[in-house]
């Protein structure tokens, strides 16, 4: 998988009122903070910082993160569906790139 690959991993199908986890997987390196002489290396590290998820165009998840969050980070949410429609989830780095990626719910 190259950098920023999104991949979402939502139930095939779902009935209205039902509340599924969506499972989403990027790659990315974050980059872990660097010491020298038992000081952090002054730099602008790239890792994923923001992660924002909707369904059918409403705000459904949001998170921030952190360096101490691993390589290629997983994340599940739940989510209550109420009708066909897409998941589509949006991670923001700190170099300014964003990665997205979407998921059809079927009833």
């Amino acid at each position: 998988m190259s950098v920023g690959q999104v991949r979402i991993r939502v139930p095939e199908k779902a009935k209205a009122g039902e509340v599924i986890t969506v499972r989403v997987l990027v790659t990315h390196p974050m980059e872990p903070l660097q010491f020298k002489d038992g000081k952090p290396v002054p730099k602008q590290y790239d890792y994923i910082h923001r992660i924002e998820a909707t369904y059918n165009g409403k705000k459904v998840f949001e998170a921030e993160t952190t360096q101490a969050v691993s390589q290629n980070p997983l994340i599940a949410f739940p989510v209550k569906v109420t009708e066909p429609g897409t998941v589509k989830v949006i991670f923001y780095d700190t170099m300014g790139k964003t990665y997205t990626g979407e998921a059809q719910i079927k009833f």
